[in-house]
């Protein structure tokens, strides 16, 4: 494999030698922050995703046909943007220069703080857009999960006194567990492997302070040329995304016990 050897972007050849790139892992710091970094980035973005996606799936749920389709391809569309559209769109908005929201927020009279700069903001701002993006992915299995649920389930349980919430909790929530698994299984590799809307909006700066192991690994292929070094936190990435997808499986088979 790759990662035993010191193989360079464009090199003739490639030395084996052994776990010298993992002890680099292990005693770089850039990348025990970029790991992380991206561990928070990604529970933060997925839950965003699964939350946002659920309610929109829900609201759609009410619409009537027309409307609901309507409304269905207003709140998905930034889905089927390429991301980095997104991150132009979202760069036009938070620039520090000639963003729009930093533009209003002055006018109104108070100081716009630095979305892409500095304090906390470039990761709230990594986060809500990288949500905005992509939530419409678990509203559209939502919604056809919830498409998919007998009418008659809801009635037996309104006839047996069940509110609304109750009525959630019983009929729609454990229809809900395994498109809820799929979800967080997908949407968790994507958002650890997402590169090109969070490259376009910081590319990992300012500096380092929101370099996520995807611009890490671009960094160390394509600007340090050292690619085995490159394939190295590719497989930790890898690992993240299997040990996630691991955990989801087990968390959902023992909630589905207790719909048994």
């Amino acid at each position: 494999m790759l990662t035993f050897t010191d193989a360079t972007l464009g090199g003739t050849s490639a030395n084996f030698i052994g776990l010298e790139n993992y002890t680099w892992l292990l005693s770089n710091d850039l990348f025990v922050f970029a790991l992380g970094w991206t561990i928070v980035f990604v529970i933060a973005t997925t839950s965003l995703q699964l939350g946002i996606g659920l309610i929109v799936a829900l609201l759609l749920n009410e619409l009537r046909r027309g409307a609901k389709q309507t409304m269905s391809a207003v709140l998905m569309s930034p889905y089927f943007s390429a991301p980095l559209a997104g991150g132009v769109i979202w760069f036009w908005f938070l620039d520090g220069d000639f963003g729009l929201v930093p533009r209003i927020v002055a006018d109104l009279g108070m100081s716009p703080p630095a979305f892409l700069a500095s304090g906390f903001w470039p990761y709230v701002s990594l986060i809500v857009a990288q949500a905005w993006h992509d939530f419409a992915y678990a509203g559209i299995i939502y919604s056809a999960a919830l498409t998919s649920i007998p009418s008659e389930q809801y009635e037996a349980a309104a006839l047996d006194g069940a509110g609304r919430l109750r009525r959630f909790r019983d009929v729609t929530l454990p229809h809900l567990l395994i498109p809820t698994v799929i979800i967080l299984a997908l949407r968790t590799a994507w958002n650890i492997a997402e590169f090109a809307q969070p490259f376009e909006l910081t590319a990992g700066g300012p500096g380092t302070r929101t370099m996520l192991l995807s611009i890490l690994t671009y960094e160390v292929a394509f600007v340090q040329l050292s690619f085995a070094r490159a394939y190295t936190i590719g497989v930790v990435m890898i690992l993240l995304s299997m040990s996630a997808a691991i955990i989801y499986v087990t968390a959902i088979k023992e909630e589905e016990e207790l719909y048994v």
